[in-house]
């Protein structure tokens, strides 16, 4: 312990680092990268502690910690951190260090004690091998979970004091034998908390130190009971929490014996016969066949070895799952449905916007939405919370507005974007998730690290979103370099201004997906069109006229590539009607044919849509606000297949992966966001608060209502950097009357 002067401790603050504190852990120790069987052996977790004697006069205290694997946070026994999830970046460009103000726990004039419980999280995965390919060890940033915290405490008299992670802390085992983000924890509750020294010192990861300023927390924001317990045939107990969503368990075993082993399969769906279907969660396969004995599906399960008890309590912390079922196995006796919590975790984003209708499927359809979401932004905002849990820019950007529509995104997008800056330090390529696990499918540049193209364009996309609603230039100052650096490289690669590859429009209806050079083509132009954009919003007037003459020369290559002449784009399925659309990269005469041809395939198809999780977005937006707002209301609405109705008339309670319920009952994410882009059409064009594709934090807005899809009211508000919109309609008369509330300083545009 050492004394700070007050003026050294807030640069301490300030540098966002815990100044003279050290990387510690525990005794374990991962095993070499050639043991991997190793890897799957029974580990306790390591816990580290520190006892500490606090003076008289506590004024505040507060705990600056780093941790990139996974941890608990207890002060004298209080646990202080909701769920054990810290903030996930690259860790070897960048740690985020987050602050707790223990205050209320620490006390003065006596002793004191520090306790860090910690787990493998992202920093030390299993070697599992992503559909028999991706290994996640061989492309993050990896090693023994450790910590690296300084308590600093202030005292009433103006001193303070330091409390660093060193080899004076003490390093114990807990009762986890196993913990992994995708398989689960299995505790043994027979154990004791033992020590085993001291702390060690290790290297750590290599990233900078950052302060986690004002990014949200992962915390349980829900707690939900089940709807129902019924007995299966085989012994075992099937839970229904009546919705899906991502989170642990919390569960009161009843009566159990030392040695009882009771195992917890989570999953999304039943098969037929009413069992638990665990295949849309499973994360990969534990090793190739060729490798050793453990090939196997990577299933999501937690489980408990029980002491002697008449209660034993089961908190699976290190880990989180995505599940509306869960399949007990190993009790002697049925359990009630009072023994079960599902603890529903998410990003602590506070409520940015909200949205009702006289339509009750609608708002249903909009609760479904927000579940998704919430369940999606675990430290990183992912694609699915189950089998994958990444963060894919091309499904961040698809979504970006809806979630802004819905929550105060600022802080959590901010990090974002720093996270796909930091994955470009090295080379200048984008990369297709963020932190990088390895896959590169399509990539922009052949044999690298590079994102395909629509994904890389999901960094000024999201960059636009941010700029529009929470007015951050400071992040596209930031950001801007690493555009350009980018776009210089595609410049370099293809001076015909054609990229070959592309994943294209993700998972449209079977046989309607866009050519994927021609999708991926209109979002390299996207990119550019985005950068001159910036420029001129950064008063970089000459990249401005460069990245618009750029834009127009791809525009043009385009066109003789992919128009056909009479308006038909490609083979004229609706995506690439409105890659061509909604990217304006048609000449203005043959536009209206073009979306003639788009409409035609629309109502051929009973007002249904065929598209992937880009032309999506493009397809509610473009109709709206281009005098089809109607024709958009008809879509959502649609009754059966393909569509969001359709969902949830065959039971989803989050947003599926895939239009088709096919694919979602063993392959497919029943847990994904991508399609939730009908959730910037409620704000935009039902509500009508539609911000202007040149605002700057919201000051230019229009409000435009629309009564579509039977609807005789709808009623909401958006928050803005400059106060609350908020607006209210319904219709009396057949005529629609409009409340509407506008903060000063925003400007409303036609």
């Amino acid at each position: 312990m050492s004394k700070t002067p007050i003026i050294l401790s807030a640069l301490i603050c300030l540098s966002g680092a815990a100044v003279g504190a050290d990387w510690i852990a525990g005794a374990y120790e991962p095993p070499a990268e050639v043991q991997t069987n190793a890897f799957f052996a029974p580990a306790r977790n390591p816990i580290v502690q520190k006892t500490f004697r606090a003076r008289d006069g506590v004024k505040q205290a507060i705990w600056h910690v780093a941790a990139p694997g996974m941890r608990d946070l207890f002060v004298n026994g209080t646990r202080v951190t909701s769920t054990a999830l810290p903030p996930w970046t690259p860790y070897r460009e960048r740690v985020l260090e987050e602050s707790f103000d223990v205050t209320a726990q620490v006390k003065s004039g006596a002793d004191n004690v520090l306790v860090a419980e910690l787990g493998n999280g992202w920093y030390n995965p299993l070697p599992l091998t992503m559909w028999y390919r991706y290994n996640l060890r061989e492309a993050l940033a990896i090693g023994t979970p450790c910590l690296r915290a300084t308590l600093e405490l202030a005292y009433a008299d103006g001193t303070r004091e330091s409390i660093p992670t060193d080899t004076s802390w003490r390093a114990l085992e807990g009762k986890v034998v196993r913990n992994n983000l995708y398989l689960g924890v299995e505790e043994d509750g027979r154990l004791s908390v033992r020590e085993t020294g001291p702390a060690r010192v290790v290297k750590g990861p290599a990233g900078r130190i950052c302060p986690a300023e004002d990014f949200p927390k992962v915390v349980i924001f829900n707690v939900r009971r089940p709807v129902s317990v019924m007995a299966r045939p085989n012994g075992a107990y099937l839970v229904d929490f009546g919705a899906n969503a991502a989170g642990t368990l919390r569960v009161t075993l009843r009566n159990v014996k030392a040695g009882q082993r009771v195992a917890f399969r989570q999953g999304e769906r039943l098969f037929a016969d009413g069992s638990l279907n665990p295949l849309t969660a499973v994360a990969g396969q534990i090793k190739k066949p060729e490798r050793g004995p453990l090939f196997g599906v990577a299933e999501q399960c937690d489980s408990v070895i029980c002491p002697e008890a008449r209660e034993y309590v089961f908190e699976p912390r290190l880990a989180f799952h995505v599940f509306r079922y869960v399949q007990v196995e190993g009790l002697a006796a049925a359990p009630k449905p009072e023994d079960f919590e599902a603890l529903d975790w998410s990003a602590d984003v506070k409520e940015g916007g909200s949205f009702t209708s006289s339509c009750e499927k609608l708002n249903k359809l909009h609760e479904v939405c927000r579940r998704t979401f919430r369940s999606n932004l675990q430290s990183v905002q992912s694609d699915c919370p189950g089998r994958e849990k990444f963060g894919y820019d091309g499904d961040v950007s698809c979504t970006a507005e809806s979630f802004f529509c819905n929550y105060a995104m600022g802080p959590f997008y901010r990090k974002a974007v720093r996270d796909y800056l930091d994955e470009a330090a090295k080379d200048g390529l984008f990369t297709e998730t963020a932190p990088f696990v390895g896959i590169a499918s399509s990539g922009a540049i052949p044999n690298t690290r590079a994102a395909p193209i629509g994904w890389a364009a999901g960094v000024p996309v999201l960059l636009d979103v941010v700029v529009r609603y929470a007015g951050d230039l400071g992040i596209l100052a930031e950001a801007y370099p690493a555009l350009v650096r980018y776009l210089d490289i595609l410049e370099r690669a293809y001076p015909d201004h054609r990229i070959p590859k592309c994943l294209g429009d993700w998972i449209p209806v079977a046989g309607h997906k866009a050519n994927e050079s021609l999708s991926g083509n209109a979002h390299y132009h996207q990119f550019v069109k985005l950068t001159a954009k910036f420029a001129r919003l950064l008063g970089k007037e000459a990249d401005a006229a460069r990245y618009a003459k750029l834009a127009d020369e791809i525009a043009a290559v385009w066109r003789r590539d992919f128009h056909k002449g009479d308006g038909l784009v490609g083979r004229g399925v609706q995506g690439e009607q409105l890659f061509a659309l909604y990217h304006g990269l048609l000449e203005a005469k043959d536009v209206p044919a073009a979306y003639a041809r788009l409409k035609a395939d629309i109502a051929a198809r009973g007002d249904s849509l065929t598209t992937g999780i880009f032309g999506t977005q493009y397809l509610l937006e473009y109709l709206s606000t281009h005098g089809d707002a109607a024709l958009a209301g008809r879509i959502v609405t649609h009754e059966g297949f393909p569509g969001w109705f359709d969902m949830m008339d065959r039971g989803a309670t989050t947003l599926w992966e895939d239009w088709d319920e096919r694919r979602c009952l063993d392959s497919h994410s029943n847990c994904h966001p991508m399609f939730g882009s009908c959730e910037q059409w409620f704000t935009r064009h039902v509500l009508g608060i539609c911000v202007a594709d040149d605002a700057v934090g919201c000051d230019r807005v229009r409000i435009c209502p629309n009564a579509v899809a039977g609807l005789t009211s709808a009623s909401g508000w958006l928050d803005t950097p400059k106060g609350r919109i908020s607006v209210s309609w319904k219709l009396v008369d057949g005529k629609m009357q409009v409340e509407k509330s506008v903060p000063a300083g925003i400007l409303i545009v036609d």
